[in-house]
């Protein structure tokens, strides 16, 4: 690195530079070997693991950059993915002296506002901690902001993105615009987690579309930027089985009505719950399902809802044009993109469950295939379907840990039915199809005036049968414009080009 680039950093970029430099060369390293050897490599997880350490050591910032990462198929190695997995939002609370300062300057003083306060954290995380108390004669939990946590933010992000270009000289162009867009996602949306306001708004809205499946969401009794006040609602933790079992909870089929709660947010709401890590879910006494902490949330319009069903669609048929048609729906795979290459690895990668049911398999499993598949090319994912997947990811961990035998296609495949929303999947997918067939008619027929001038200039040979004319030109119009749409949806345009050149064949006959 030159030395007049050097001499321009300071002390505590200093610091961050000599974490992360090795975590990064080696990164570069096991990046290249992952691509090449097909096989885990139990030494590029470790470093992994280091390198989820340097992060933690790094303090807040680095602990929710990493949490980001662990969903980018795209960048790390398989190997960094499931190192990264365990990295939990998990830090020692400040001292309640600076809690204190937040509160009181955003509330009042603490002894005159509430009734009473325990100034023992009862968790703490990278952006805040959270302390029980007795607010206007309610139990509630108190959730404050750090001390200086943007300020941190912000002296963090400046570094980070004067290290990465320092770092720039050591990898190719592709790597370091993904870099740099992950990185620029980031920097806009972390502060939103340290917005109590935009916090409360996502509960809201959640709460509005989960609360008539007796889904439980604290209420908001006060907020502000740096602190929120909700209702204390104690519960049992999601992954306490025992406990669970104990109080008389049937844990089969609590995982099934989790995995419930989260697929018909993910699919039927305008917003999901992207964090559902077991402290933030606990189980009532009588089987409930109780939700916190709304700061990480993922909002999918509908469109992006059906490209994720067409999505399943194609894994669990293994289908490799639906899973490309869908992620290029996604604007995950770019339209420029060698298709019959990416297909290629799509069928390598489905060949290796080696013949197995697709009911039978794990979500991990079905986003290994993905994964392996994203790392080769240069795809770019969109946030909501990191968000997604990274959901996906923890949701079937509680699941596999409440039930053993949990099988989350099997799960999907119930709930799509009943819940009707692979209908609403066929019902677009004719709506689009119809709907590009009438585009692709009118297509067909201006590329055949010179069968119109053609069939005109004979008219008087053919005068006796001149009502057959509009319907052949019509006919042949949607035999090539089935010809174009067979690369889309080859079945259903070779059953439409067979009834076409039947009734063709008939108006011929009628001619005779």
């Amino acid at each position: 690195m030159p030395h007049d680039e050097i001499k321009n950093i300071t002390k505590l970029e200093f610091k961050y530079l000599l974490k992360l430099f090795p975590v990064f060369r080696r990164f570069l390293g096991d990046r290249k070997k992952s691509k090449k050897n097909e096989e885990y490599d139990y030494k590029i997880e470790q470093n992994g693991r280091n390198a989820v350490k340097s992060f933690i050591d790094l303090g807040p910032t680095f602990i929710k950059l990493g949490q980001v990462l662990s969903a980018r198929p795209d960048l790390l190695p398989k190997e960094y993915l499931r190192a990264f997995e365990d990295l939990q939002d998990k830090v020692p609370p400040d001292e309640f002296t600076f809690a204190r300062e937040i509160i009181e300057k955003n509330m009042g003083k603490i002894n005159q506002e509430f009734e009473n306060f325990d100034e023992n954290a009862i968790s703490g995380a990278s952006l805040g901690q959270v302390y029980r108390a007795r607010y206007r004669s309610t139990e509630v939990a108190v959730k404050v902001n750090r001390h200086n946590i943007n300020f941190i933010i912000k002296r963090d992000l400046i570094i980070i993105k004067k290290l990465l270009r320092l770092f720039k000289r050591f990898i190719d162009n592709y790597l370091y615009i993904s870099i740099s867009s992950v990185i620029a996602d980031f920097s806009a949306r972390i502060y939103d987690e340290t917005n109590y306001f935009v916090e409360s708004e996502n509960l809201e809205r959640i709460k509005n579309n989960v609360s008539k499946y007796g889904i439980i969401i604290p209420d908001v009794l006060f907020v502000s930027k740096e602190v929120i006040v909700l209702t204390y609602i104690e519960g049992i933790k999601v992954t306490d089985v025992k406990k669970l079992k104990e109080s008389g909870i049937d844990t089969k089929k609590l995982a099934h009505k989790l995995d419930l709660t989260f697929i018909r947010m993910l699919l039927k709401n305008d917003i999901f719950h992207a964090d559902p890590h077991p402290g933030n879910i606990s189980i009532s006494y009588n089987g409930d399902i109780i939700l916190y902490d709304f700061g990480m949330v993922g909002k999918l319009d509908d469109d992006t809802r059906f490209s994720l069903l067409k999505l399943y669609d194609g894994l669990i048929t293994k289908d490799p044009d639906i899973i490309i048609d869908s992620l290029l729906e996604l604007n995950a795979l770019s339209p420029a993109a060698n298709r019959g290459i990416i297909r290629k690895a799509i069928d390598l990668s489905i060949a290796n469950l080696s013949g197995r049911n697709v009911n039978e398999m794990n979500i991990s499993e079905l986003l290994e295939i993905a994964n392996n598949v994203i790392f080769e090319f240069p795809f770019h994912l969109p946030r909501e379907l990191v968000l997604y997947m990274r959901m996906s990811s923890l949701l079937e961990g509680i699941c596999k840990t409440l039930d053993p035998n949990f099988k989350f296609i099997l799960v999907l495949r119930d709930i799509l039915y009943k819940e009707g929303m692979l209908n609403e999947l066929y019902k677009k997918e004719m709506s689009e199809f119809l709907s590009k067939s009438i585009i692709s008619i009118e297509k067909g027929l201006d590329v055949l005036p010179l069968l119109k001038r053609k069939l005109e200039e004979n008219d008087q040979l053919v005068n006796s049968k001149n009502n057959n004319i509009p319907l052949s030109i019509f006919l042949s119009a949607i035999f090539v414009s089935m010809i174009f749409y067979s690369r889309i949806h080859p079945i259903i345009s070779y059953v439409i080009i067979a009834i076409d050149i039947v009734i063709f064949a008939m108006v011929l006959k009628n001619k005779k």
